[in-house]
């Protein structure tokens, strides 16, 4: 993934504030559980370089602080099975990346973004379905920021 701008994240900061209504325990959730998919990304690609304090802070988050958060408690079952899919589609789009057929390449660069699932279904239990289709389509393009290249 990109290093993102500070005015980027102040962006994304401000959009999950309304996007997850306020709510700053499933807002810390989503926090924190895209910043351990971040690393695991940066682990596999091995594109951007880790520093040790980005392991501590993803390790004692996921011992630690996902599971003391009371939104994803209270959510768990919900999540599960979507950060299931999440992994499952993270490993077929890091087999799939390097085919030798462009349509699984293509394929490989959208799968990998799935877990984009999980901000929409935070909308959702948040606010209901009109919240969720209110904002699904604007958090979508929010985080379109890489394109298709590899033809």
């Amino acid at each position: 993934m990109p290093v993102m701008s500070e005015e980027w994240q102040i962006a994304n900061q401000a959009n999950k504030n309304r996007w997850f209504l306020g709510n700053q325990d499933a807002i810390d959730f989503v926090n924190r559980f895209f910043d351990a998919v971040e690393l695991w990304d940066d682990l596999i690609d091995k594109d951007v370089e880790i520093t040790d304090d980005h392991i501590n802070r993803v390790f004692t988050s996921l011992m630690f602080a996902l599971p003391a958060n009371p939104w994803f408690v209270a959510k768990y079952t919900y999540y599960q099975p979507l950060i299931m899919a999440s992994i499952n589609g993270f490993h077929d789009s890091n087999e799939m990346c390097n085919s030798d057929e462009k349509r699984f390449r293509s394929l490989a660069f959208h799968i990998r973004n799935f877990g984009i699932e999980i901000h929409i279904a935070t909308a959702f239990l948040l606010g209901g379905y009109d919240h969720m289709r209110k904002v699904s389509r604007e958090i979508r393009e929010f985080y379109a920021f890489e394109e298709f290249n590899n033809a």
